[in-house]
């Protein structure tokens, strides 16, 4: 059993690791990090049985504001809100990785599922939206059904199915936070694979694709927009993500008005899930390291993790001092 002083010791050199570049400090904080991770949330059998930093990184999660009550202050958030900015509007948003983090800027709701009706004279349109899972892809589904004869005629099928990925249009990411740029992506996807329904027909005239393409227009989608705009709440599929914290926050001067009691836990458990990200970033790909903006987002992500990694040396030195 290590003395107190030896244990103190320990604990106060990793605390000057992580005070020296902003990459290289990310990295060096980030193992004093999980070296932390180790002492709090592991027993002995944990220490032989679990592998790899996303195990433990999970169990400390569900301890944390539990059994370990880390100090949230308004730094942690600016700098954790600012990273959050910054990779998102800037440093990842020409990147290839962009793809990789949809699920972390955006939560995701698998079991989204809604129809839009328009009902004439006895003769319903619907619009259906589901959310899915196509090959480890996240997808969102539209299917176009009409019960007219004329759509069927039209269309070769009472029915049309299309839809697109999730992950490929987070460049756009507007489409995620404002309803009408949703709607016209949406909309626009059925008008694409019907069009291409329509001009793969080669006996039909220009006269005859016309026709089919204002009678989807006019009479399908025109009022199926109108009650997409009544009904549809964006973030019943797309919750922005780090949670409410976006919504809660003026970008300008990240003050954050009205704190709601669970932002702290919900945007430090995010933080952890975006740290592991760009951890991965660093050990698995090439990125330039005097580039300005990786800089700057390693700048604010060392600093919140650094806040995190005291805290956690703080409560293991309060616990041996109650030993």
């Amino acid at each position: 059993m290590p003395s107190q002083d030896t244990t103190r010791k320990k604990y106060i050199s990793w605390l000057s690791l992580i005070e020296t570049d902003y990459i290289t400090m990310f990295i060096k904080t980030w193992f004093t990090f999980l070296a932390s991770l180790q002492e709090l949330v592991l027993d002995s059998n944990d220490t032989r049985e679990r592998r790899g930093d996303r195990d433990i990184l999970e169990k400390y999660k569900e301890q944390l504001f539990n059994e370990i009550l880390v100090k949230i202050d308004e730094d942690f958030v600016r700098n954790v809100l600012n990273a959050y900015l910054k990779a998102k509007n800037e440093t990842l948003n020409s990147s290839p990785f962009l793809r990789d983090y949809f699920e972390i800027f955006y939560t995701y709701n698998d079991n989204y599922y809604q129809e839009f009706l328009y009902v004439y004279r006895g003769k319903t349109t619907k619009l259906s939206l589901k959310a899915h899972l196509n090959s480890r892809e996240r997808h969102l589904k539209i299917i176009l059904t009409d019960d007219r004869r004329k759509f069927r005629d039209y269309f070769g099928a009472d029915s049309i199915e299309t839809g697109f990925s999730l992950s490929e249009k987070v460049k756009n990411s507007r489409i995620f936070e404002e309803k009408g740029k949703f709607i016209e992506e949406v909309l626009s996807t059925v008008r694409k694979k019907i069009e291409h329904i329509i001009n793969s027909n080669k006996r039909l005239s220009e006269r005859g694709k016309q026709r089919r393409i204002n009678f989807l227009n006019d009479e399908c989608l025109r009022d199926i927009e109108r009650k997409l705009y009544e009904e549809l709440d964006i973030k019943n599929i797309f919750p922005r993500r780090p949670h409410n914290a976006i919504d809660d926050i003026n970008q300008s001067t990240l003050e954050i008005p009205n704190k709601p009691q669970y932002f702290d836990e919900e945007l430090t458990k995010w933080f952890l899930d975006f740290a592991y990200k760009l951890r991965n970033i660093l050990f698995h790909f090439i990125i330039d390291p005097m580039d300005e903006d990786w800089q700057s987002l390693f700048e604010y992500s060392y600093l919140a993790l650094k806040h995190l990694t005291e805290e956690n040396i703080r409560i293991l030195q309060e616990r041996g001092v109650r030993k």
